[in-house]
Parts: C-alpha cells; structure tokens; sequence
C-alpha cells in the first residue's frame, strides 16, 4: 500500500505489512467528514500491533498523536472496530508497529458522515 492520502468515503480491506519500526499503514483525506469507522485485523498469529490515530488540521501542520485509543494494542490474530469522530480534522493517519519482527495488518474504512 502506498502512503498516498486515501479517501474516506471507503477503504476496502487492504493488508499492508508492519515493521518493528513505526509505519504508516493507512492516510485519509477527511477534510469533509464527520465520523469514520475503521477496523484493524491484526493478521499475525504471534505478534502485537501497537498503533495510534494521527491527525492534522491543515496540511502544513505537522503530524499530532490523537487521543483515539482503540488501536493502541492489538494482540495476534484479534479486530478492532472504531468509529472516530474527524469534524474538524484535515487528514488522519494509522501509524503503528508489530512487537517482533514485522507482519501484517488489514485495515478497512467507511465514512458514516459527511458534511
């Protein structure tokens, strides 16, 4: 998957790979948004996906750790759905890390709102 911004209308469900090392698994453009819900299946059977919610509200402001939690911890083989309010957020991104040496994460999204 490439870091190009995705939109938020839907993201089908795409694997990308997750180093040890913080990567860039998803970016959305969700400038006209309210809600988006996003899931995370964490594809590996031993490892931990550790992840956060980015967000910025123009594209000239750096990247800022958001206070969604719900992907903080994703243990082997487990899904988490979350439903992430973005009024007011320019672009959102799912950074994140797995606890060995790297494997894989699906990750899905659907906007639940538009202004």
């Amino acid at each position: 998957m490439s870091s190009a911004l995705l939109s938020a209308v839907v993201t089908p469900p795409t694997t990308v790979e997750v180093l040890p090392a913080q990567t860039t698994v998803a970016t959305w453009d969700t400038k006209y948004d309210d809600l988006l819900t996003v899931q995370v299946e964490n594809l590996d059977g031993t490892q931990t996906f550790s992840g956060t919610i980015q967000r910025r509200l123009d594209d000239g402001n750096d990247w800022a750790d958001s206070t969604f939690g719900d992907f903080g911890t994703i243990g082997a083989g487990a899904s988490v759905v979350a439903d992430l309010d973005v009024r007011g957020t320019r672009a959102l991104r799912l950074v994140g890390t797995m606890d060995g040496a790297g494997g894989d994460v699906r990750v899905t999204a659907v906007r639940r709102a538009a202004r």
